[in-house]
């Protein structure tokens, strides 16, 4: 009998597809050749393309959600998305793969197309309960959008592309005269815009997933870096950058944190494997941002807390596809 056929997503539209190959990679690599059959499906605007882990092609039908790996076509089993950014983070992927009746183990449509916009996610936090910056969304650029923003949210603030990942097109701004620059920055990335308080503190992020049907965080991470905040150049590529598992955290806010992101998993209706990322002030936890597809290379903090947490990472990958089969 053939083994179930996995189909691994990566690519995307967006400046993380070179991220989503590392993630991808590492998914596939740790997938147990002996209980399931993988082959990638790339995505990108051009094109959808399928092939094997060692690149070799495979017919691919697009609208069955299909491949050939010799009988003849036949529709994947599950589907691992490993997508930053649109479309496997912002519910399309979902969407398609929920009409082609194929499960796959990230939050649903909804869940996922409201937690890809920053807005969004905190807002809907903030009326939940949850203690977030105070923030605002801009659609669009006029006379007054500077002062308004300096009038909403003051300075040091964070301006952010609303819908965008891996710190791509964020600016910290400390200055007037900086805001301008920021937004333009953050403007080519996206059309809608959220310039957020600053909130001082330790950077925490805590990593959430549903094993055996329990939701379950992971130890917490705290990341210190010499530059001004966790950019793209600290998260990829600064020789400096620590990410301390589990972080050296007073035992009650450990345990806030790894509560508050088991719970906002929960509120939100994820699945799968996210990042909460959160800054305590050493009076409070304040969330910042929820990731859906965290990034997964080797580089990447969620498989370390997944090793930190006495779980693994093979296990994990194959334990979330296990699920997806049983459902």
């Amino acid at each position: 009998m053939p083994l179930p056929f996995i189909a691994v997503f990566r690519g995307g539209y967006t400046g993380e597809s070179v991220i989503s190959h590392q993630s991808a990679r590492t998914m596939m690599d740790a997938l147990d050749t002996a209980r399931f059959e993988a082959a990638y499906i790339t995505i990108t605007t051009e094109a959808w393309t399928c092939e094997r882990a060692d690149g070799t092609p495979l017919p691919f039908d697009r609208g069955a959600c299909a491949a050939d790996r010799g009988p003849g076509l036949e529709r994947f089993a599950a589907a691992l998305i490993a997508i930053h950014g649109t479309p496997g983070e912002d519910g399309r992927l979902q969407g398609y793969l929920d009409l082609m009746g194929v499960p796959y183990q990230t939050g649903g449509v909804l869940g996922m197309a409201v937690s890809m916009s920053k807005f969004s996610t905190t807002g809907l936090l903030r009326q939940l309960g949850f203690d977030v910056a105070p923030s605002v969304l801009l659609q669009g650029r006029d006379a007054g959008t500077e002062a308004h923003v300096l009038d909403r949210v003051g300075l040091p603030c964070f301006v952010k592309p609303d819908n965008s990942g891996s710190s791509l097109g964020i600016s910290k701004v400390k200055t007037p005269a900086e805001l301008g620059p920021a937004l333009d920055k953050a403007f080519a990335e996206d059309d809608t815009v959220m310039c957020e308080a600053f909130v001082a503190g330790r950077e925490l992020t805590c990593g959430v997933l549903r094993l055996d049907g329990a939701v379950k965080a992971l130890p917490v991470c705290e990341i210190r870096t010499s530059h001004e905040f966790f950019d793209y150049e600290a998260k990829y590529h600064a020789p400096d950058t620590q990410e301390i598992i589990p972080a050296p955290l007073p035992d009650e806010v450990t345990r806030t944190v790894q509560e508050r992101s088991a719970a906002i998993y929960r509120a939100l209706d994820l699945s799968g494997m996210v990042r909460v990322d959160h800054m305590w002030t050493g009076d409070r936890v304040v969330t910042i941002e929820v990731n859906t597809t965290p990034g997964f290379s080797g580089a990447s903090i969620f498989p370390k807390m997944l090793v930190a947490a006495g779980i693994g990472v093979a296990p994990a990958v194959n334990a979330l596809v296990q699920e997806m089969l049983d459902r």
